[in-house]
């Protein structure tokens, strides 16, 4: 697969490391690193470094993982994570683990990918992720219901779930990000994060950063 991908190098500072990201010349979206998922995996190093969250044996799990960008991050800092996306994007996931694995083990971290179908149930998630990560992943409606579903099934009112996505400006996109916001208000409470903590180089108005809290179920 080498000589169909190429390599785009993601600095992290505070461990004086440096991931491999191999992207595809030609593909869907999964297939490349997103000026998201650079935000996100750059706000994971700042809560690192600012001790504001330890990822330290942390279970994470990344939808839509692309490349694996932001999950291959966490796991740099010593969390135990899992990158799922479609079946088409496991071999690119796999070779990036395998580029980055003595860099994540040297740190005490771990990473495996999985075939993950929104909507689906995956046998690899038996447990409740401490972290969810999401970037760039709100660009389809027609798979917003189902993500949403995934993403109730796998957390509880405790797990940490991170996304970012970039506001695009034609109205396809913007009918897609306006229907994810009123169908996952439904279940889960929207904390945006300020730009004044997140990374002063890697930041960005139009790449909203937003901590997703799920709501108390309600009994009657």
């Amino acid at each position: 697969m080498h000589n169909l991908t190429f390599v785009r190098k993601l600095e992290i500072e505070f461990i004086s490391e440096t991931l491999m990201l191999h992207q595809k010349y030609e593909g869907d979206v999964g297939c490349v690193v997103w000026d998201a998922a650079i935000v996100l995996a750059k706000y994971l190093e700042e809560t690192f470094k600012q001790r504001r969250f330890c990822f330290k044996d942390k279970n994470v799990v990344e939808l839509g993982a692309g490349v694996g960008c932001a999950g291959l991050t966490a796991a740099c800092f010593g969390a135990n994570v899992l990158l799922t996306d479609l079946a088409e994007v496991i071999p690119l996931l796999q070779l990036n683990i395998k580029e980055n694995e003595k860099v994540i083990a040297h740190h005490g971290g771990s990473v495996k990918a999985s075939i993950l179908r929104w909507g689906n149930k995956d046998p690899s998630i038996n447990f409740i992720p401490d972290v969810v990560l999401l970037a760039d992943c709100i660009y389809y409606k027609q798979s917003i219901d189902k993500l949403l579903e995934t993403l109730d099934n796998i957390t509880e009112n405790d797990t940490r779930i991170l996304m970012s996505q970039e506001m695009r400006e034609s109205d396809v996109q913007k009918n897609c990000w306006e229907y994810f916001v009123k169908r996952a208000s439904e279940k889960f409470s929207f904390n945006y994060v300020p730009l004044s903590v997140q990374n002063p180089e890697y930041r960005c108005p139009d790449i909203k950063l937003i901590e997703l809290i799920k709501k108390e179920k309600t009994c009657y």
